[in-house]
């Protein structure tokens, strides 16, 4: 089980990126490496639970500052979307 933590660890610094996604998996990962931690006390369980702390602060963060670009107006989704139509 502590290489399936480590291995969503690694997921997890790409996935942070998409809030939802990094927040379930991190969780996954976090209980996965908990309870390896608690069997086998081995330093892949002690790296999934540093990889998915990691990536569960990235993704907060990141949740943190959408909110406050779109409470701000800072963030609006409709000029990006004109954006990438200009793009295209």
């Amino acid at each position: 089980m502590a290489r399936n933590s480590v291995k969503i660890g690694i997921i997890m610094l790409i996935a942070w990126i998409i809030p939802l996604v990094g927040l379930i998996l991190a969780i996954i990962g976090l209980v996965t490496g908990a309870i390896s931690y608690a069997n086998s006390k081995s330093v892949m369980a002690r790296a999934g639970i540093f990889l998915n702390s990691l990536g569960l602060g990235l993704a907060m963060l990141n949740i943190i500052v959408t909110f406050y670009l779109f409470l701000s107006g800072d963030f609006d989704p409709t000029l990006l979307l004109e954006q990438l139509e200009q793009v295209n």
